[in-house]
């Protein structure tokens, strides 16, 4: 081989060489990057958010997934100062109760146009309660849901000769008193009437009101009406259950989720107003308790809540399409099912929840009856600052439990208090 042949494939050699190098150098100058604001990350884990991460860069390696961690408590408020800063991730997670107040403070950006480009089924296997929009716009996609249901332990209702769980207000009221025991501390219920955070009303309070055949919110007016004869004598029926039958361990000012979560682990409470991230709560709290879920007891009528985990598209995304790109996955099949399986949370699409894996998680099954039936709801999607109005609606509970007023009262009071919000976002 002569001198000047070997020069060339030497050179060759080096460029091929070079290209080589620099092609996936190339790849990640051009990568993308999705921020995503959540609180999930100490709840699940970091090691499956890492899996989650390197499934969605495998099917779209053109756009890196940053979770950025945050404590759900105080998230909400932080999520304001960030808008402030100038400084929202890309993609946030949201409550329900904060979609509205989110939008109108214009941290949140409208999503039909992207969601009337994608196949019909996309969207129309996500529950209904989640097609509710505001002011005439969809902000948002779950990556799960759940609605209230009732657990239940087997070996206190056992050892009390009750064979299942109460289906009625009768039999919840019945059951209570035979259940509740103050010399061993063992009692029916923990009542949660703690101001903080005033999510509390979703497990007792509303589904109270929808079993009693009450409405919360006129949809064609836009008002409060839970101050009905119906709403008035739920709330009567609550309190009856609180200070005349003593059912609920002391300190129903004081106790909150996190204090009926610990009390129901115990094995001294007999039940408990949950949804179905309880399960994966109660599991490492005791993992060895017994016991069982059923759908809430009916009054008038059958009545939950239904809330759940929500992206959005912040407007200070740095690139809106690769945001939606996360978000679609993350609320299509394929993100569905990886999160349900990976965190035990409830799927946020039919399609995945009616799958035989999921079937076959017997304890989630009355969350899918329960959100079957009638009055499955979730008004705080409708709600200009649902935030501070259920702290509004816990203050006037309060009121009612401690004999400060009557349950028309105070129902009247907040509905008062409610309707100058809605009045002052009409405006």
């Amino acid at each position: 081989m002569d001198l000047q042949r070997r020069s060339s494939l030497l050179k060759f050699a080096a460029l091929s060489l070079a290209s080589m190098i620099s092609l996936p150098t190339l790849a990640l100058a051009q990568q993308k990057e999705v921020r995503w604001g959540q609180w999930k990350g100490t709840e699940v884990g970091e090691k499956f958010m890492g899996e989650l991460k390197a499934a969605f860069e495998k099917d779209h390696p053109d756009i890196k997934l940053t979770p950025v961690d945050s404590p759900f408590s105080g998230f909400h408020d932080r999520a304001i100062v960030l808008h402030q800063a100038k400084k929202l991730p890309d993609v946030l997670l949201v409550q329900v109760d904060w979609v509205a107040e989110f939008a109108d403070l214009g941290m949140i950006e409208p999503i039909d146009e992207r969601i009337a480009k994608e196949p019909k089924e996309f969207f129309g296997n996500i529950p209904v309660t989640f097609h509710q929009k505001w002011r005439g716009k969809q902000y948002y996609l779950p990556i799960e849901s759940g609605a209230v249901a009732l657990f239940y332990n087997t070996d206190l209702f056992k050892a009390a000769g009750l064979s299942g769980p109460p289906k009625t207000w009768d039999e919840f009221a019945e059951y209570s008193r035979k259940l509740t025991n103050p010399d061993k501390r063992q009692f029916a219920i923990t009542g949660t009437l703690q101001g903080e955070p005033p999510t509390n009303m979703t497990y007792e309070i509303y589904p109270l009101l929808l079993q009693a055949g009450a409405k919360i919110i006129d949809a064609e007016t836009n008002k409060a009406v839970f101050n009905s004869p119906e709403g008035v004598a739920a709330i009567e029926w609550y309190v009856d259950r609180i200070n005349k039958d003593k059912v609920s361990v002391p300190g129903v000012l004081s106790n909150g989720e996190k204090e009926k979560r610990a009390n129901f682990a115990s094995g001294n409470v007999a039940m408990m107003f949950e949804g179905p991230w309880g399960i994966a709560i109660q599991k490492q709290l005791n993992p060895k308790l017994n016991y069982d879920i059923a759908p809430l007891p009916v009054g008038k009528t059958s009545g939950t809540m239904v809330r759940g985990s929500l992206n959005t598209i912040s407007s200070q995304a740095q690139d809106k399409d690769a945001a939606w790109t996360f978000m679609k996955w993350m609320s299509g099949p394929k993100g569905i099912e990886m999160w349900a399986k990976g965190t035990g949370a409830f799927p946020a699409r039919t399609d995945v929840s009616s799958q035989d894996w999921f079937k076959e998680r017997t304890l989630f099954q009355a969350f899918v009856t329960q959100m079957a039936a009638a009055n499955a709801s979730s008004p705080f999607l409708v709600m200009p600052n649902a935030v501070q109005m259920n702290k509004i609606m816990s203050t006037e509970i309060q009121n009612v439990v401690q004999g400060k007023k009557t349950a028309k009262q105070a129902l009247d009071d907040a509905a008062a208090e409610w309707n100058k919000i809605f009045a002052a976002a009409a405006k």
